[in-house]
């Protein structure tokens, strides 16, 4: 199965939703209303710990059957050649007529989310702004752990954290208001609220995913559960049952308090009739860890495999980061092409050894390569690397702009190259293998003007040009670290099939 187009922040979101909907959706058939409700509340809990971190669980690629991965599609065919424009500058002076990009497509979205995040925050605090009053309005009696208010606030009675609010008008003395001070004292001894803080805060953050407001809910009503529960240890339940009838609330109070008359008075009157069940419901509690070990094989982050043929030998490549020091290249506000160019490059390097690849840098840090003065000499240094070093390979790692209406990467190769031949295959293979991870041209490129580190090479040399800087969604792509990461493994993983290929006699 392919990639999905998805990357970044948006496909971990996507994983996120599809991974608590699947664990819902199991409670919903397997474990809803049965009387395991301590169990049911740990479950619901770990519904969104599980949503986040199986995605950036790494595993690698051929073990299981993913769902979403990341999978190399060669086709091994040549790529047909065409004239391609040579849109870089030559140097910092050329970078003056690249204005700042208009907000895309993406960082409005982006915008949105965070609009709607801050609204939710700005309720959410407001919320706890007004419990936060509350206790100065009262007189404050101590029971043991509890600080006890009696108040006329509608809702009454409703706990949260050690706080008790008491309505004036219910006796605690009497049968029901002990019933209801024990429901209320269960709430504040097995922190409940602490449960609702940190599903209110996962909401606010996430507040697109729907599964979590029905995880909330549920969460609350599962509180109910154990309470009630509790408060009729010993009692009878059917009285209690009638209380709540005869209470059912008017008020709507905050969703992050304990209210004892709140909704879900049927189920709650359900679970009460029903303290007692023939059906332990062993095998749907137990069904939930392979359901887990499923999801994460499905969704976890995949790493690819790295198999390479015992009989290859380790090639080296030159690894080239186009520009550098006086020389920024093509600059889009504050970005530089320079620096992307130097932290792909770095990334490459990094990753290489998984993919049998000995990579030479022309370049580590900010500088002109070889620490030369000039543009010239450092281009004419970076060909002589590929001799010096006895390189099987030359690759240059270079950034576009100005490109009209073009976008994504491409893949550039000299006919003035004395390997002009094995570039194209090289080329060819790049391609295959970018075009997994972001949009690319399917044609190789012939610059209509000289390239130095192509025409001049004594080894097949390609130039990769990673998007155009000055277009938001490809900056937005090449400037993610996990992004970055994929087209460094795309470009090793082509290399890898360029050498298979010739290992093979193709």
């Amino acid at each position: 199965m392919t990639y999905l187009p998805i990357t970044g922040a948006p496909a971990y979101l996507v994983k996120v939703i599809v991974i608590s909907g699947l664990l819902y959706g199991y409670y919903r058939l397997f474990l809803r209303d049965r009387l395991f409700h301590r169990y049911n509340r740990l479950f619901l809990l770990g519904i969104p710990v599980l949503s986040f971190v199986l995605p950036l669980i790494p595993l690698p690629t051929g073990y299981f059957f993913p769902l979403i991965t990341h999978t190399s599609i060669l086709s091994g065919a040549l790529h047909a050649i065409t004239p391609g424009d040579w849109n870089e500058p030559a140097g910092a002076a050329g970078n003056a007529g690249i204005s700042h990009p208009w907000p895309s497509g993406q960082g409005l979205i982006a915008g949105i989310y965070l609009l709607a995040v801050g609204l939710l925050l700005y309720t959410f605090l407001r919320q706890l702004w007004y419990i936060r009053r509350l206790p100065g309005k009262y007189p404050r009696e101590k029971m043991g752990r509890i600080a006890f208010f009696m108040t006329r606030e509608p809702g009454t009675p409703f706990s949260f954290l050690n706080l008790l609010f008491w309505n004036e008008e219910i006796d605690i003395n009497s049968d029901r208001g002990r019933q209801i001070f024990r429901h209320e004292w269960y709430h504040i001894r097995q922190q409940h609220t602490l449960d609702l803080l940190l599903l209110k805060t996962v909401l606010v953050l996430f507040w697109i995913n729907p599964f979590f407001y029905l995880i909330y809910r549920e969460i609350r009503t599962i509180h109910e559960f154990l309470a009630d529960r509790y408060a009729v240890a010993g009692g009878d339940r059917y009285e209690y049952a009638e209380l709540l009838v005869w209470h059912s609330i008017h008020d709507q109070p905050l969703s992050i308090l304990h209210p004892f008359f709140q909704s879900s008075i049927k189920r709650r009157i359900t679970m009460l009739t029903q303290l007692t069940s023939n059906k332990p419901g062993y095998w749907s509690r137990a069904m939930a860890l392979p359901l887990a070990i499923l999801l994460l094989c499905a969704f976890a982050v995949k790493k690819r495999s790295v198999s390479p043929t015992p009989t290859l030998q380790t090639f080296t490549v030159v690894i080239d980061a186009g520009h550098g020091g006086i020389d920024a290249g093509a600059v889009a506000g504050d970005a530089k092409e320079k620096d992307i160019n130097l932290d792909l490059a770095l990334k490459v390097k990094q990753l290489s050894p998984e993919y049998h690849v000995n990579v030479v840098l022309t370049r580590q840090t900010d500088e002109l390569a070889g620490g030369k003065s000039t543009i010239r000499e450092s281009l004419e240094y970076r060909t002589e690397m590929a001799k010096e070093s006895h390189a099987d390979l030359f690759v240059s790692i270079h950034v576009n702009a100005g490109g009209n209406d073009l976008n994504g990467f491409s893949v550039y190769v000299s006919p003035d190259n004395a390997y002009y031949p094995q570039c194209v295959k090289l080329g060819s293979a790049m391609i295959d293998a970018l075009k997994t991870s972001y949009t690319t041209m399917k044609d190789l490129k012939q610059p209509l003007q000289g390239v130095t580190v192509l025409r001049q090479n004594t080894v097949p040399a390609i130039l990769l040009e990673c998007g155009y800087i000055d277009k938001p969604a490809d900056l937005a792509f090449i400037s993610d670290g996990q992004n970055q990461e994929k087209i460094a493994r795309d470009i090793l993983q082509g290399i890898q099939h360029y050498q298979e290929a010739q290992a093979a006699g193709k």
